[in-house]
């Protein structure tokens, strides 16, 4: 069965949900530096190799999981809005979304799950190889999250 979901009813009080941690394109960045020492040396103190690896494994599970389950508890939970978290970053897609409401919204994050180790590795690699733009919210990722938002959500 099919269910077509429109976008466009976020509602006040609404909570942003990401179904897949950030990070994905650093890990992978980062798993290829490791090839390559001149680029790796440039964030080996901010990140060793076995924890370069094991984010690398998280963000190869992440990729190969399909949003089939995040479909089904925007569903369950009902969902007002949603978008895809993909190319554009969060921030690029999460302004999209707020565009296209019936109502004027905002968004407000307070948190983000990225995967573990990748946001000190942005830091550094923004400085001294490429700016991911990940504290920036225009970080692209790789089989991307949904963000979608819903008041039936416990924190």
């Amino acid at each position: 069965m099919c269910f077509i979901h429109r976008p466009d009813n976020v509602q006040v009080g609404d909570v942003l949900v990401l179904t897949k941690p950030l990070g994905t394109q650093i890990a992978v960045n980062a798993h290829q530096w490791i090839e390559k020492p001149e680029m790796y040396e440039k964030i080996s103190y901010v990140i060793s190799k076995e924890d370069v690896v094991s984010a690398y494994n998280i963000a190869s599970d992440s990729m190969a999981r399909l949003n089939r389950t995040a479909a089904r508890m925007m569903h369950k939970h009902g969902a007002h809005g949603a978008t895809d978290v993909t190319g554009f970053g969060l921030l690029g897609h999460a302004t999209n979304l707020a565009k296209t409401q019936k109502e004027a919204v905002d968004f407000v994050i307070h948190s983000l799950p990225i995967i573990a180790g990748m946001s000190e590795t942005a830091k550094v690699a923004a400085e001294k190889i490429f700016d991911f733009k990940l504290h920036g919210g225009f970080s692209a990722e790789t089989s991307g999250c949904y963000c979608h938002t819903s008041q039936d959500v416990e924190l």
